[in-house]
Parts: C-alpha cells; sequence; structure tokens
C-alpha cells in the first residue's frame, strides 16, 4: 500500500529532524558515541522478538516472512558485542554496559508486546514497516560517522545497510488492501504513529534530550 509507506516516511522524516540525527554528525571521537550501549540493548530484545513473533505464528502466510526475517537478524547483537569490545565500548564481559533508557526499555516493550499479542498484520507495521525504516535511517547516517572516526569494522554495521530496506517491506503484501479512512486504515495510522513517537523518544533518549513530540498527519 503506497500510502503506508509514504505515512510511515513522513514521520521517519520527522524522527531525523530530531535531536539523534542533529548530534550524531557532531562525534569527534569514539568516546562520544555511547548511544551504542542503548543500541546493543535494542538490537538484543527487539532480535528475541523477532525470534518470539517466529515461534508464535501458526500462520501459513506469516511464518515464511517471520522465519526469514528472525534468521537474518538472529547474530546481529553478538556482532555488535565483538564490535562493541574491539573498539573499547565494553571490557571482556557486559558489566561495564550503560543500563538502558526508559525510552529504550518503552521501545522494546512494544516489540515484545506486538510479537505476543498483537495480529500478523499489525506486527508487520510495527516490527517492519515503521522499526525497520528507522533503522535504515539509523545506520545510513552512523555509517559515515563510523568510517570518519575510523572504527567501521566487522559485518555488523555494513550488512544492515544491505537488509533494513528488505525488511521494512518484508509482509506488507500479505497485509489488507485498505484504503486511509477506512476503519482498518486508521487502525494501520495509529499503529505507524505510535511506534514513530516511540522510536523517535528512544533516540532522543540516546543523546540525552527529550525530543519534541511527532505532529500526528
Amino acid at each position: 500500500m503506497k500510502w503506508l509507506l509514504d505515512l510511515s516516511e513522513q514521520y521517519r522524516s520527522q524522527i531525523r529532524q530530531g535531536p539523534f540525527f542533529c548530534m550524531l554528525p557532531r562525534a569527534e571521537q569514539p568516546n562520544d558515541l555511547q548511544w551504542v550501549h542503548q543500541l546493543m540493548h535494542q538490537s538484543r530484545e527487539f532480535t528475541q522478538a523477532l525470534c518470539l513473533r517466529y515461534s508464535l505464528c501458526r500462520d501459513p502466510r506469516y511464518q515464511p516472512v517471520f522465519a526469514e526475517h528472525a534468521l537474518e537478524e538472529v547474530d546481529h547483537p553478538d556482532q555488535l558485542i565483538g564490535w562493541m569490545k574491539t573498539h573499547g565500548f565494553l571490557e571482556r564481559d557486559e558489566q561495564g554496559a550503560i543500563p538502558p533508557t526508559i525510552e529504550t526499555m518503552n521501545t522494546t516493550s512494544f516489540c515484545w508486546r506486538s510479537a505476543l499479542r498483537e495480529p500478523h498484520d499489525i506486527q508487520i507495521i510495527g516490527l517492519n514497516l515503521l522499526s525497520e525504516g528507522v533503522a535504515f535511517d539509523f545506520y545510513s547516517a552512523a555509517i559515515p560517522v563510523l568510517e570518519r572516526l575510523k572504527i567501521l569494522s566487522g559485518r555488523y554495521w555494513n550488512v544492515h545497510a544491505d537488509v533494513d530496506l528488505h525488511h521494512l517491506t518484508m509482509g506488507l503484501d500479505l497485509c489488507e488492501q485498505v484504503e486511509p479512512e477506512s476503519q482498518t486504515g486508521l487502525l494501520y495510522h495509529r499503529v505507524l504513529w505510535q511506534s514513530a513517537c516511540l522510536y523517535h523518544h528512544m533516540l532522543s533518549s540516546w543523546v540525552g534530550e527529550r525530543g519534541e513530540p511527532l505532529t500526528r498527519l
């Protein structure tokens, strides 16, 4: 549904104007990137939620989509932790990790709740269309900064640049084809807006800021 893709992009555009994306290019040294600790928490919880989503799915239409998505994400947290250890963000274990912010926990809780309770099409809107769209914007902005700071190494960062555009549209063709003003269309919009707000506030918290509320479209 083109209108849903367009709406998601408009919310992502607002997020890209928020504190995280404004402050990211100002990093002058690796120590300015302490938000990678939050990324570690988010990556682990999101990946586990995707695995749970697949394990709970009994609909043969959605099973292949959920399986592919979970399989392609399953080793990403370990890749990130390895990169963090290589570049001095973590010691031998994770005892030195900065705890998750409340906003990070709110967003990962949304992912778990979606995987546990929401219908499959609603999961596609929240965990694919919006989440992976924001992930694409995040990695597209972060990779040049890491490259400039000479700490772009390993597979973790570049693999996201390759797969997130694919992940954001996975399963969208299985969702009911509806008009924006229909009852289901309004529900899809609400899920999109709520998840966009969560990711916006999460990313803002990663740089110690409180993002302004997103404009509901």
